[in-house]
Order: structure tokens, then C-alpha cells, then sequence
């Protein structure tokens, strides 16, 4: 299994370039991070002829997101796109925290002992020069992972899926198990008429 799942995968059918629809997706997108599987979330948004989702965002994103746990910080901005990242602060912050984390990350300019949102600079910074390496331990992707796609790491390519799978691709394949899991949650709720924002807010909690 590949574990691609989408919003627009598993979502109803239905015309896509409307508002309403826009944070079905959005929610869809976001699940794992809003149910807590996910530090963050990398979203681009630009505009097609059939999905105008840098439209959308810009008109009505910053407010759906007001009370809710999830922030989000542009990372990298052109004239036809936004790179956003979404988070959940204080699992972001844990990720950032952790051991062995820290010794991965201070090579780049983070620190664990400074508040997030300098850390978040540090990110946009590094972004200006391109999509940093680094940015996948944020995304929840394993550390031997990450290292293993730098050229940094001791074990071999095993297999591919949302990334590439470095050594034992157990521990991998569950983390995209549940990424699949929490998509396809939310999106059966909305499929069945829940709102995006109730999800967002997790007045329907998820217990994996």
C-alpha cells in the first residue's frame, strides 16, 4: 500500500470550487494534525481553473482558524502560491524537544531551549533557500528516515511510500497507517454531514 490518501480522494464528489468545499479539504488534509498524530502539516495552496484553494485561503483561512488549537505560519510565499505550515504548538514543541531531536536539529540553527516561534523563524528562513531536509522530523516523519533520505543515515533504502523508508519500515508504516486513518475519519464524518469546523475544533474526538 502506498498511503497516498487524499481530501480529495476520499471526499463525496461534489464541485470543488466553492468555499464550503475548500474546508472539507482542508480539514481532511490537516486531520492527523488536529488529532494529534502529526506535529505539523505542509499544505500549498495555488489556484487551478477547477480548485481555487489560494483564493479560498486567503478570503476565509485566517478566520476559520480562530479558538482553534491549530496555528499555522506562512513559510514561503511567491506570487501564485503560499507554503503554510500547520501545527499544534505543544507537539511541535515535544518534537522539537526531544534528545535526539535537538542533536539533529541544532545543526541547522534550532534550539530547544528558545520559545517556538523563534525556532518557526529559523524554519522560514531556511525555507527562503528552498524546502529544508530537516522540515520532515516536523512532519512526523522518523528520524532514521530523514537522515537516511540527507545521506546521513547507516541504513539502506527498504521500501517507499509518503517517503522513502530507510532500515526497519515497520515503525513507518504504522506512522502512515494512522495518517490514512485520521484522513479517512474525517472524511467520513463530513461525508455523513459533520461540519469542518466541528472537526477542527474536535467536537468529534478520534481515539486511535
Amino acid at each position: 500500500m502506498l498511503y497516498r490518501q487524499t481530501g480529495e480522494s476520499l471526499l463525496k464528489f461534489e464541485n470543488q470550487n466553492n468555499p464550503t468545499y475548500f474546508f472539507k479539504w482542508l480539514v481532511v488534509e490537516l486531520a492527523p494534525t488536529i488529532y494529534g498524530e502529526k506535529p505539523a502539516t505542509l499544505l500549498t495552496f495555488a489556484d487551478s481553473r477547477r480548485f481555487h484553494r489560494l483564493t479560498f485561503w486567503r478570503k476565509f483561512g485566517p478566520t476559520f482558524f480562530r479558538q482553534s488549537d491549530i496555528e499555522w505560519a506562512i513559510v514561503r510565499e511567491t506570487v501564485n502560491s503560499l507554503t503554510v505550515l500547520f501545527y499544534h504548538p505543544d507537539s511541535l514543541s515535544g518534537c522539537l524537544q526531544q534528545t535526539e531531536h535537538c542533536r539533529f536539529l541544532s545543526a541547522f540553527g534550532y534550539r530547544s531551549d528558545c520559545p517556538l516561534w523563534e525556532n518557526m523563524n529559523c524554519l522560514k528562513q531556511r525555507y527562503q533557500q528552498g524546502c529544508p531536509h530537516e522540515i520532515g522530523l516536523l512532519l512526523g516523519i522518523p528520524l532514521k528516515d530523514v537522515l537516511g533520505f540527507m545521506g546521513q543515515g547507516d541504513e539502506c533504502l527498504s521500501c517507499r511510500g509518503l517517503w522513502c523508508i530507510y532500515g526497519d519500515p515497520e515503525p513507518s508504516l504504522r506512522v502512515m497507517e494512522k495518517i490514512d486513518e485520521y484522513k479517512t475519519y474525517a472524511a467520513g464524518l463530513i461525508n455523513r454531514g459533520v461540519s469542518p469546523r466541528s472537526i477542527l475544533l474536535q467536537k468529534h474526538s478520534k481515539t486511535a
